[in-house]
C-alpha cells in the first residue's frame, strides 16, 4: 500500500473535556434535558449516544474552558504515521496515554485533539 492509498474517515467516538466545576452541570444537561440515550459510565467518563457516536463526557482538573476531541480512522495507521509526518502534522500522544492500541494523537492546525485509530 502506498501513501497514495491512505484513507482517513469519521470515527465513532467525540469526547468533550470539561472544568472540574462545570462537569456535573454538563453531565445533567446532556442526561436531564437533552435526554441522550446514556451508556453509562466507564473508563472515568459519561458516555451518551449521539446519532451513531458515542458522546464521552470527561472531567478535567485543570482545564480553565472546554475543549473537544474528535476520532478518525485510518486504513493503515502506520503509513497514517508516515503520511502525517510528510504533511507536517505534529504528534500529541502526549495528551493522554492510551495504552495497548495501535492509534495515536494529533491535532489540526487550530489545536483541535484528534485520535487516529486502527479503522475496524
Amino acid at each position: 500500500m502506498s501513501q497514495a492509498d491512505i484513507q482517513f474517515t469519521g470515527g465513532n467516538n467525540i469526547a468533550l473535556k470539561i472544568p472540574k466545576y462545570k462537569y456535573e452541570e454538563t453531565v445533567r444537561f446532556y442526561r436531564d434535558v437533552l435526554k441522550l440515550p446514556y451508556l453509562g459510565f466507564r473508563d472515568e467518563a459519561h458516555a451518551f449516544r449521539l446519532g451513531p457516536n458515542t458522546l464521552w463526557l470527561d472531567c478535567k482538573d485543570s482545564y480553565p474552558q472546554n475543549d473537544v476531541w474528535l476520532e478518525v480512522q485510518a486504513n493503515d495507521p502506520e503509513l497514517a504515521k508516515d503520511y502525517l509526518r510528510e504533511q507536517g502534522v505534529d504528534r500529541r500522544d502526549e495528551v493522554e496515554i492510551y495504552e495497548n492500541s495501535k492509534g495515536f494523537w494529533i491535532s489540526d492546525p487550530c489545536g483541535t485533539i484528534l485520535r487516529v485509530n486502527p479503522k475496524p
